[in-house]
């Protein structure tokens, strides 16, 4: 009599099956992959959101000197104007955060050493130390118009940013029309 064989349990089969299966291989490692190709999205988008706020603040802060060296003279409400059109420069970024300075630096007839002729600010924005800033951007008899933005920037994934940046930007103007542009 020939021994009758004994087909495997059910389970058995059923790890085999399993242990040779490939099918689920690609969505495993997809879903092994994903957190980290998220990560770097993030990273992209916030970075990139950086790079924008920055640009946006040089923009301004040019367009407020430019604005500013086109006048003869300057008056709080024409300041009140020249902030206003940098706070617009930044949209959509909110201006909460944004901070501006703006000071006009003459240079001595004779001897060309600096001297501030007047300074105003918005949002509690100020020049610190403008006549050290205006060193080497004029001759005696000339001015000059520095106007700095400092635009701090909250995170919007702290995973990639921890901390909030301060960015902060500079730009320096030649009066067109005159030698000084004054404040009344």
């Amino acid at each position: 009599m020939m021994p009758k064989l004994i087909s495997p349990p059910p389970f058995h089969q059923a790890v085999v099956r399993f242990a040779h299966n490939e099918r689920g291989v690609a969505a495993t490692e997809f879903a092994m992959v994903l957190p980290f190709l998220l990560l770097l999205l993030m990273g992209i988008i916030e970075f990139s959101n950086v790079m924008s706020v920055e640009q946006k603040l040089l923009n301004a802060m040019q367009s407020a000197a430019d604005l500013i060296g086109q006048k003869t003279d300057v008056t709080d409400a024409d300041l009140a104007e020249i902030y206003m059109a940098a706070q617009l420069t930044m949209s959509p970024y909110s201006t909460a955060p944004l901070t501006i300075g703006i000071a006009s630096v003459r240079f001595d007839d004779s001897t060309g050493d600096p001297t501030l002729s007047w300074s105003s600010g918005w949002n509690g924005g100020s020049i610190v130390n403008p006549t050290t800033l205006a060193v080497g951007h004029g001759e005696a008899g000339a001015s000059i118009i520095i106007v700095s933005g400092v635009y701090t920037y909250t995170p919007i994934a702290e995973l990639i940013i921890p901390t909030t940046l301060t960015l902060e930007e500079v730009s320096y103007m030649r009066p067109r029309k005159v030698d000084y542009v004054l404040k009344y």
